[in-house]
């Protein structure tokens, strides 16, 4: 193989491919999210104000470092990160949501979104594998731990 077979980092071009794909569609559901995060921060009203509120921009300014990170990880392994919202708006597996101040809609919409975001890393994990791209298995791991620990945290919240 010749150096002209692989990108940047030494991963075979035509592997990484769909690695690419997925991380695209990643970084354009994480964007959506994050502003769906910060319309439930601005919006929350009632008993539960206090915690989420302040639970909500934790997320969010979590979420702002993982986009940092994913379009990062695009770059670094030979693409372009899409940077507008009309081209995430077209790929996000997250869909807009706006003017939820009800408390248990909110946490309903980001555990569902956790659960479908595990989801895609999973998938992601298993294509970054074939592709040999630790780099973004480790990024994939260090997703899923995170996520499915506040699926547990937000299940239990929501109980009755």
């Amino acid at each position: 193989m010749s150096i002209n077979e692989t990108n940047n980092v030494g991963l075979e071009i035509t592997a990484i491919s769909p690695v690419l794909d997925k991380l695209g569609i990643l970084l354009a559901s994480y964007q959506i999210f994050y502003t769906n995060l910060r319309g439930l921060h601005w919006n929350i009203q009632g008993d539960k104000f206090y915690e989420l509120h302040g639970l909500y921009e934790e997320y969010y300014d979590e979420f702002a470092e993982k986009i940092d990170e994913i379009a990062e990880r695009i770059v670094m392994i030979g693409g372009v990160p899409a940077n507008n919202f009309s081209d995430y708006l077209k790929i996000s597996t997250v869909k807009e949501v706006s003017g939820i101040s009800d408390w248990k809609t909110g946490v309903s919409h980001v555990l569902e979104t956790l659960q479908l975001l595990v989801s895609r890393l999973r998938d992601l994990h298993a294509t970054a594998i074939k592709a040999g791209d630790h780099g973004t298995v480790s990024l994939a791991n260090h997703g899923i731990k995170s996520f499915e620990k506040k699926i547990w945290m937000l299940s239990a919240y929501l109980k009755d």
